[in-house]
C-alpha cells in the first residue's frame, strides 16, 4: 500500500503556514500541564518526528494527545494522533483525528491523503476516494494523492471497472481518458514521476467543468 505522509514533510508546511500562534495560555493549568503548554511548536514537532522515526506509535499517540490537550486548535496535534493510530491499526480513531485536522485546516492536503488511507484501510473505499479527490482538487500537483485515488479505484473495481470507466471517459472527452489512464494505470505500474507530471500538466489545462465531469464518471463507477 502507498506510504502515508510522514511527519518530516510537515516541516515544509510550516514555512507556508504564516506566523506561529502565540504560546498557549497557561492560566488554570497546574504543574505538568503548564509545562506542556509552555513548549514551543518546534519542540512538539521535533519530538513527534523522533518518535515516528523510532516507530514508537504508542509514544507518538500519547505525545499527540498531550499536544491536543494544551493546543486543541493546532491541526498538527491531530495529524500526529492520526499518524500513530493508523500505524497501530486503529483506523476508526485515525479517521476521527484526521477529520478534526481537516476541520481546523481544510486546505491540509497531507491530512486529506492520510484520511483517505484510513478510510481505505477501514474498508470504506468510496469515502477514501472522496478524501483523495478533495486533496487533488486543492492541489492538482499532489501526485501521491492521485496515485492513491487511482490505486483505490483499481483495487475496488478491478480491471473491468477501470476499463469501463476509461471507455466512458473516452466517449465523453479523450483528454479525460488520457489523464486517468496515465494516473490510474501507467503511473501505478511504472511509478515514473514523468508520467504523472505530464498527466497533471494536461489536467491543469482542463476546465473546471471537464474535471468535474471526469470525477462524476469515475464516482458513478466507484
Amino acid at each position: 500500500m502507498p506510504d502515508r505522509v510522514p511527519l518530516f514533510l510537515l516541516l515544509l508546511g510550516l514555512a507556508f503556514a504564516g506566523p506561529v500562534a502565540a504560546a498557549a495560555q497557561t492560566f488554570g493549568l497546574g504543574g505538568s500541564q503548564a509545562a506542556l503548554a509552555a513548549r514551543p511548536q518546534a519542540e512538539w514537532l521535533g519530538q513527534a518526528q523522533a518518535l515516528e522515526k523510532r516507530g514508537d506509535w504508542p509514544g507518538l499517540l500519547a505525545w499527540g494527545e498531550d499536544w491536543a490537550r494544551v493546543d486543541a486548535k493546532n491541526p498538527l496535534a491531530w495529524f500526529v494522533q492520526g499518524r500513530a493510530l493508523g500505524e497501530m491499526g486503529r483506523h476508526a480513531e485515525a479517521i476521527v483525528a484526521y477529520r478534526q485536522n481537516v476541520r481546523i485546516a481544510p486546505g491540509d492536503v497531507w491530512a486529506r491523503n492520510n484520511l483517505g488511507n484510513a478510510y481505505r484501510d477501514s474498508g470504506r473505499p468510496r469515502e477514501a476516494m472522496q478524501a483523495y479527490r478533495a486533496a487533488v482538487e486543492i492541489d492538482p500537483d499532489y501526485i501521491q494523492a492521485w496515485h492513491n485515488l487511482g490505486l483505490t479505484f483499481y483495487l475496488t473495481k478491478g480491471q473491468a471497472g477501470v476499463t469501463q470507466a476509461l471507455q466512458k471517459l473516452q466517449a465523453t472527452d479523450p483528454a479525460l481518458a488520457d489523464v486517468w489512464r496515465a494516473l490510474a494505470i501507467e503511473y501505478s505500474i511504472t511509478r515514473d514521476a514523468r508520467v504523472a507530471r505530464e498527466a497533471v500538466r494536461v489536467l491543469r489545462g482542463l476546465s473546471e467543468a471537464e474535471r468535474t465531469r471526469m470525477f462524476g464518471i469515475l464516482f458513478a463507477e466507484g
